[in-house]
């Protein structure tokens, strides 16, 4: 493109910038968009601008414009579905992720294994309290023992899973 094709493109460009930018805005209805389109615009001007015949340059340039604006309208990539909150229910996820469950998995089996190298009463317990997730009370209950009792059994069997733990990872 010579000099002063040049330089005439530009002037165009200051002159209709505006206006490009508001008919792909009108499509659109997203600014980010809008610019994009109105970049792509002038590219394809620019480089067609050989083929321009000295005529009206404002309506060849909105002609490529509103082609630009259908083409991205029309584009597969940029279909947008929304669902309903009813349908969200129904995909999002509630539980944990696979990692989260494989290490309370892990978790559970280690302290099982360590529940289950004590001696009773505080193996029963143990399993009982942290493997089965059985409460004092009921505990209590199915057994006859005293609460206040199980509850020392409990507090000795922490001590002791403790110092196994620390055996373990050290």
């Amino acid at each position: 493109m010579m000099i002063i094709q040049k330089e005439e493109f530009a002037n165009y460009i200051k002159q209709y910038e505006r206006l490009i930018i508001t008919i792909c805005l009108s499509f659109t209805n997203n600014y980010f968009d809008a610019e994009d389109l109105a970049q792509q615009t002038f590219l394809s001007a620019y480089v067609n601008y050989n083929k321009f015949q000295r005529e009206n340059f404002k309506s060849w340039l909105t002609t490529i414009a509103v082609n630009k604006c259908k083409d991205f309208l029309k584009s597969p990539a940029r279909n947008i579905y929304s669902i309903s909150e009813e349908e969200y229910e129904n995909i999002k996820d509630k539980g944990d992720s696979p990692e989260d469950i494989l290490i309370k998995k892990h978790s559970k089996e280690k302290i099982f294994s360590l529940c289950e190298r004590l001696k009773d009463p505080y193996k029963a317990l143990s399993i009982n309290y942290f493997c089965k997730d059985i409460k004092l009370s009921d505990m209590a209950k199915d057994t006859g023992q005293s609460l206040k009792t199980l509850q020392t059994q409990l507090y000795r069997a922490k001590k002791l899973l403790k110092v196994l733990w620390k055996e373990e990872f050290m």
